[in-house]
Protein backbone atom coordinates (compact mmCIF):
# COMPACT_ATOMS: atom_id res chain seq x y z
CA UNK A 1 0.00 0.00 0.00
CA UNK A 2 2.73 2.55 1.10
CA UNK A 3 4.67 1.59 -2.67
CA UNK A 4 1.47 2.22 -4.24
CA UNK A 5 1.00 5.62 -3.31
CA UNK A 6 4.88 6.39 -3.25
CA UNK A 7 4.70 4.96 -6.79
CA UNK A 8 1.70 7.36 -7.17
CA UNK A 9 2.46 10.73 -5.81
CA UNK A 10 6.28 11.07 -5.58
CA UNK A 11 6.25 11.20 -9.58
CA UNK A 12 3.98 14.08 -9.29
CA UNK A 13 5.04 15.95 -6.85
CA UNK A 14 8.46 15.78 -7.94
CA UNK A 15 7.93 17.26 -11.56
CA UNK A 16 5.64 20.23 -9.18
CA UNK A 17 8.67 21.02 -7.28
CA UNK A 18 11.12 20.90 -10.54
CA UNK A 19 8.65 23.00 -12.42
CA UNK A 20 8.56 25.64 -9.13
CA UNK A 21 12.26 25.50 -8.65
CA UNK A 22 12.86 26.03 -12.78
CA UNK A 23 10.01 29.14 -12.87
CA UNK A 24 12.43 30.87 -10.23
CA UNK A 25 15.67 30.32 -11.38
CA UNK A 26 15.06 30.26 -14.97
CA UNK A 27 12.99 31.97 -17.91
CA UNK A 28 12.03 28.07 -19.47
CA UNK A 29 8.25 28.85 -18.99
CA UNK A 30 8.43 32.53 -19.25
CA UNK A 31 6.33 33.90 -22.29
CA UNK A 32 3.86 31.76 -24.54
CA UNK A 33 5.80 29.43 -26.36
CA UNK A 34 5.83 26.69 -23.93
CA UNK A 35 2.15 26.77 -22.86
CA UNK A 36 1.64 27.45 -26.72
CA UNK A 37 3.03 24.17 -27.73
CA UNK A 38 1.26 21.96 -24.96
CA UNK A 39 -1.87 23.25 -25.65
CA UNK A 40 -1.80 23.28 -29.72
CA UNK A 41 0.67 20.43 -30.05
CA UNK A 42 0.72 18.15 -27.17
CA UNK A 43 -2.66 18.15 -25.42
CA UNK A 44 -4.64 17.47 -29.15
CA UNK A 45 -2.40 14.69 -29.70
CA UNK A 46 -2.49 13.22 -26.51
CA UNK A 47 -6.51 13.16 -26.59
CA UNK A 48 -6.25 12.36 -30.57
CA UNK A 49 -3.99 9.05 -29.51
CA UNK A 50 -5.78 8.14 -26.10
CA UNK A 51 -9.65 8.28 -27.33
CA UNK A 52 -8.16 5.93 -30.49
CA UNK A 53 -6.19 3.67 -28.35
CA UNK A 54 -8.86 3.62 -25.45
CA UNK A 55 -11.77 0.74 -25.52
CA UNK A 56 -14.75 3.14 -25.55
CA UNK A 57 -17.02 3.56 -28.67
CA UNK A 58 -19.14 6.89 -29.51
CA UNK A 59 -21.74 6.29 -27.11
CA UNK A 60 -19.61 5.80 -24.15
CA UNK A 61 -17.31 8.82 -25.00
CA UNK A 62 -20.89 10.43 -25.29
CA UNK A 63 -21.73 9.19 -22.14
CA UNK A 64 -19.21 10.81 -20.32
CA UNK A 65 -19.30 14.04 -22.07
CA UNK A 66 -23.03 14.19 -21.12
CA UNK A 67 -22.44 13.85 -17.31
CA UNK A 68 -19.51 15.84 -17.27
CA UNK A 69 -21.90 18.89 -18.84
CA UNK A 70 -24.19 17.65 -16.33
CA UNK A 71 -22.19 17.99 -13.46
CA UNK A 72 -20.86 21.22 -14.75
CA UNK A 73 -24.67 22.79 -15.08
CA UNK A 74 -25.47 21.70 -11.68
CA UNK A 75 -22.02 22.94 -10.49
CA UNK A 76 -22.58 25.82 -11.49
CA UNK A 77 -25.81 26.71 -10.34
CA UNK A 78 -25.42 25.21 -6.42
CA UNK A 79 -22.22 27.15 -6.56
CA UNK A 80 -24.18 30.44 -7.81
CA UNK A 81 -26.82 30.17 -4.95
CA UNK A 82 -24.35 29.93 -2.48
CA UNK A 83 -22.44 33.15 -3.44
CA UNK A 84 -25.28 35.00 -3.85
CA UNK A 85 -26.69 34.06 -0.31
CA UNK A 86 -23.01 35.32 0.85
CA UNK A 87 -23.27 37.85 -0.34
CA UNK A 88 -20.33 38.16 -2.61
CA UNK A 89 -20.38 38.66 -6.62
CA UNK A 90 -21.14 35.40 -8.72
CA UNK A 91 -19.18 36.58 -11.86
CA UNK A 92 -16.40 37.17 -9.88
CA UNK A 93 -16.22 33.77 -8.34
CA UNK A 94 -18.05 31.25 -9.92
CA UNK A 95 -15.66 30.26 -12.72
CA UNK A 96 -12.82 29.36 -10.44
CA UNK A 97 -15.18 27.43 -7.66
CA UNK A 98 -16.47 25.53 -11.37
CA UNK A 99 -13.85 24.55 -12.82
CA UNK A 100 -11.46 22.69 -11.87
CA UNK A 101 -7.51 21.75 -12.97
CA UNK A 102 -8.78 18.42 -15.04
CA UNK A 103 -5.49 19.39 -17.31
CA UNK A 104 -1.62 19.73 -15.81
CA UNK A 105 -3.03 18.66 -12.78
CA UNK A 106 -6.12 15.74 -12.93
CA UNK A 107 -4.89 14.03 -16.00
CA UNK A 108 -1.01 12.89 -14.55
CA UNK A 109 -2.65 12.41 -11.18
CA UNK A 110 -5.46 9.91 -12.97
CA UNK A 111 -2.48 8.61 -15.22
CA UNK A 112 -0.39 7.51 -11.89
CA UNK A 113 -3.33 6.29 -9.93
CA UNK A 114 -5.03 4.42 -12.61
CA UNK A 115 -2.63 3.74 -15.61
CA UNK A 116 -2.58 4.87 -18.93
CA UNK A 117 -5.88 3.11 -20.20
CA UNK A 118 -7.25 6.28 -17.75
CA UNK A 119 -5.48 8.66 -20.19
CA UNK A 120 -8.54 8.69 -22.71
CA UNK A 121 -11.26 9.49 -19.84
CA UNK A 122 -9.41 11.79 -18.39
CA UNK A 123 -8.26 13.83 -21.70
CA UNK A 124 -12.26 13.73 -22.06
CA UNK A 125 -13.42 15.26 -19.55
CA UNK A 126 -10.55 18.25 -19.77
CA UNK A 127 -11.60 18.53 -22.71
CA UNK A 128 -15.59 19.24 -22.16
CA UNK A 129 -13.68 21.44 -18.72
CA UNK A 130 -11.69 23.64 -21.46
CA UNK A 131 -14.93 24.05 -23.34
CA UNK A 132 -15.93 25.41 -20.43
CA UNK A 133 -13.03 27.97 -19.69
CA UNK A 134 -14.02 29.57 -23.02
CA UNK A 135 -17.53 30.05 -22.63
CA UNK A 136 -18.74 29.94 -18.57
CA UNK A 137 -15.36 31.20 -17.54
CA UNK A 138 -14.90 34.39 -20.11
CA UNK A 139 -18.60 34.72 -20.19
CA UNK A 140 -18.97 35.55 -16.17
CA UNK A 141 -15.52 37.47 -16.18
CA UNK A 142 -15.72 39.51 -19.20
CA UNK A 143 -19.80 39.65 -19.93
CA UNK A 144 -19.33 37.68 -23.28
CA UNK A 145 -17.82 34.76 -24.78
CA UNK A 146 -16.32 33.93 -28.52
CA UNK A 147 -17.45 30.93 -30.20
CA UNK A 148 -14.88 31.39 -32.73
CA UNK A 149 -11.70 31.20 -30.06
CA UNK A 150 -13.83 28.11 -29.03
CA UNK A 151 -13.69 26.17 -32.48
CA UNK A 152 -10.33 27.57 -32.45
CA UNK A 153 -9.28 25.30 -29.42
CA UNK A 154 -7.09 22.74 -30.51
CA UNK A 155 -8.28 19.60 -27.60
CA UNK A 156 -11.79 20.49 -28.76
CA UNK A 157 -10.53 19.98 -32.77
CA UNK A 158 -9.09 16.68 -31.11
CA UNK A 159 -12.08 15.35 -29.37
CA UNK A 160 -14.28 16.16 -32.53
CA UNK A 161 -12.05 14.50 -34.68
CA UNK A 162 -11.81 11.22 -32.16
CA UNK A 163 -15.64 11.17 -32.03
CA UNK A 164 -15.49 11.19 -35.77
CA UNK A 165 -13.34 8.14 -36.07
CA UNK A 166 -14.53 6.43 -33.92
CA UNK A 167 -18.22 6.72 -35.46
CA UNK A 168 -16.83 5.85 -38.82
CA UNK A 169 -14.76 3.33 -37.20
CA UNK A 170 -11.73 4.56 -38.71
CA UNK A 171 -8.19 3.20 -37.57
CA UNK A 172 -5.31 5.74 -38.31
CA UNK A 173 -2.00 3.66 -39.61
CA UNK A 174 0.30 2.58 -37.38
CA UNK A 175 2.96 5.20 -37.96
CA UNK A 176 0.34 7.87 -37.68
CA UNK A 177 -0.91 6.73 -33.96
CA UNK A 178 3.24 6.10 -33.10
CA UNK A 179 3.40 9.78 -33.92
CA UNK A 180 0.51 11.24 -31.97
CA UNK A 181 2.20 8.83 -28.87
CA UNK A 182 5.22 10.22 -29.35
CA UNK A 183 3.79 14.03 -29.13
CA UNK A 184 1.25 13.55 -26.74
CA UNK A 185 4.17 11.92 -24.45
CA UNK A 186 5.51 15.56 -23.96
CA UNK A 187 2.39 16.98 -22.57
CA UNK A 188 2.13 15.50 -18.74
CA UNK A 189 5.21 16.12 -17.54
CA UNK A 190 5.55 19.63 -19.24
CA UNK A 191 1.87 20.24 -17.35
CA UNK A 192 2.66 19.46 -13.90
CA UNK A 193 6.26 21.54 -14.34
CA UNK A 194 4.27 24.30 -15.80
CA UNK A 195 1.86 23.85 -12.79
CA UNK A 196 4.62 24.15 -10.25
CA UNK A 197 6.20 27.18 -12.32
CA UNK A 198 2.77 29.24 -11.94
CA UNK A 199 2.15 28.39 -8.20
CA UNK A 200 6.09 29.22 -6.91
CA UNK A 201 5.21 32.72 -8.85
CA UNK A 202 2.10 34.18 -7.81
CA UNK A 203 2.05 37.15 -5.67
CA UNK A 204 -0.13 36.68 -2.62
CA UNK A 205 1.18 39.89 -0.79
CA UNK A 206 -2.28 41.07 -1.60
CA UNK A 207 -4.21 38.48 -0.02
CA UNK A 208 -5.48 40.32 3.32
CA UNK A 209 -8.17 37.71 4.61
CA UNK A 210 -7.09 33.77 4.54
CA UNK A 211 -10.86 32.84 5.67
CA UNK A 212 -12.11 33.39 2.27
CA UNK A 213 -9.63 31.41 0.55
CA UNK A 214 -9.71 28.89 2.92
CA UNK A 215 -13.34 28.34 2.32
CA UNK A 216 -12.94 28.17 -1.10
CA UNK A 217 -10.25 25.77 -1.36
CA UNK A 218 -12.36 23.46 0.66
CA UNK A 219 -15.16 23.80 -1.26
CA UNK A 220 -13.38 23.41 -4.85
CA UNK A 221 -12.40 19.43 -4.44
CA UNK A 222 -14.87 18.60 -2.19
CA UNK A 223 -18.06 20.19 -3.36
CA UNK A 224 -17.01 19.03 -6.73
CA UNK A 225 -16.11 15.31 -5.29
CA UNK A 226 -19.68 14.89 -3.51
CA UNK A 227 -21.40 16.28 -6.59
CA UNK A 228 -19.99 13.86 -8.76
CA UNK A 229 -20.76 11.14 -6.36
CA UNK A 230 -24.30 12.00 -6.41
CA UNK A 231 -24.55 12.16 -10.32
CA UNK A 232 -23.05 9.12 -10.47
CA UNK A 233 -25.87 7.19 -8.24
CA UNK A 234 -28.04 8.09 -11.13
CA UNK A 235 -25.99 8.45 -14.10
CA UNK A 236 -23.95 5.19 -13.48
CA UNK A 237 -20.73 4.58 -15.57
CA UNK A 238 -18.20 1.76 -15.61
CA UNK A 239 -15.90 1.49 -12.84
CA UNK A 240 -13.09 3.09 -14.91
CA UNK A 241 -15.02 6.25 -15.64
CA UNK A 242 -16.32 6.85 -12.55
CA UNK A 243 -13.00 6.32 -10.95
CA UNK A 244 -11.54 8.90 -13.34
CA UNK A 245 -14.78 11.09 -13.23
CA UNK A 246 -14.29 11.53 -9.43
CA UNK A 247 -10.84 12.65 -9.55
CA UNK A 248 -11.38 14.95 -11.87
CA UNK A 249 -14.51 16.69 -10.16
CA UNK A 250 -12.49 16.67 -7.02
CA UNK A 251 -9.50 18.84 -8.60
CA UNK A 252 -7.78 22.17 -7.60
CA UNK A 253 -8.39 25.63 -8.76
CA UNK A 254 -7.12 25.39 -12.54
CA UNK A 255 -4.46 27.66 -13.02
CA UNK A 256 -6.57 29.23 -16.05
CA UNK A 257 -9.11 30.53 -13.56
CA UNK A 258 -6.14 32.59 -11.94
CA UNK A 259 -5.11 33.91 -15.62
CA UNK A 260 -8.42 35.25 -16.92
CA UNK A 261 -8.90 36.91 -13.27
CA UNK A 262 -5.84 38.74 -14.05
CA UNK A 263 -7.12 39.33 -17.86
CA UNK A 264 -10.75 40.29 -16.42
CA UNK A 265 -9.70 42.40 -13.29
CA UNK A 266 -11.26 39.42 -11.35
CA UNK A 267 -10.07 38.66 -7.65
CA UNK A 268 -7.02 37.24 -8.78
CA UNK A 269 -4.96 37.62 -5.60
CA UNK A 270 -7.66 35.15 -3.40
CA UNK A 271 -7.78 32.84 -6.78
CA UNK A 272 -3.96 32.88 -6.41
CA UNK A 273 -4.03 31.73 -3.16
CA UNK A 274 -7.10 29.77 -3.29
CA UNK A 275 -4.93 27.25 -5.86
CA UNK A 276 -2.40 25.95 -3.83
CA UNK A 277 -4.37 25.68 -0.81
CA UNK A 278 -7.07 24.01 -2.99
CA UNK A 279 -4.35 21.58 -4.39
CA UNK A 280 -3.29 20.31 -0.80
CA UNK A 281 -6.76 19.20 -0.55
CA UNK A 282 -6.99 17.63 -3.91
CA UNK A 283 -3.45 15.47 -3.17
CA UNK A 284 -5.12 14.24 0.01
CA UNK A 285 -8.44 13.18 -1.96
CA UNK A 286 -5.69 11.21 -4.12
CA UNK A 287 -3.72 10.00 -1.36
CA UNK A 288 -7.34 8.27 -0.68
CA UNK A 289 -8.08 7.22 -3.77
CA UNK A 290 -4.38 5.63 -3.77
CA UNK A 291 -5.13 3.61 -0.60
CA UNK A 292 -8.65 2.57 -1.12
CA UNK A 293 -9.86 2.81 -4.41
Amino acid sequence: MIQHLTEALVPLLSLILLGAILGRKTDFFDGKALAGLVTTVGIPALLLHSVLSMDMDIFGMGALVGITVAWLVVMAMVTALLLTLAGLPVRSYLPALVHPNTGNMGIPVCFALFGPQSLGLAVVISSVIQVSHFTLGIGCLSGRFSIRAMLKNGPVLALIAGAFLLATNIRPPGPVMITLDMLGSITVPIMLMQLGSSIANLRLSGARDMLRPLVFSLYRPLGGLALAWVLLLIWPLSAMEAQVFLIQCAMPVAVMSYVLSVRYQGPSQEIALTIPMSLLVSLGIAVIFALFA
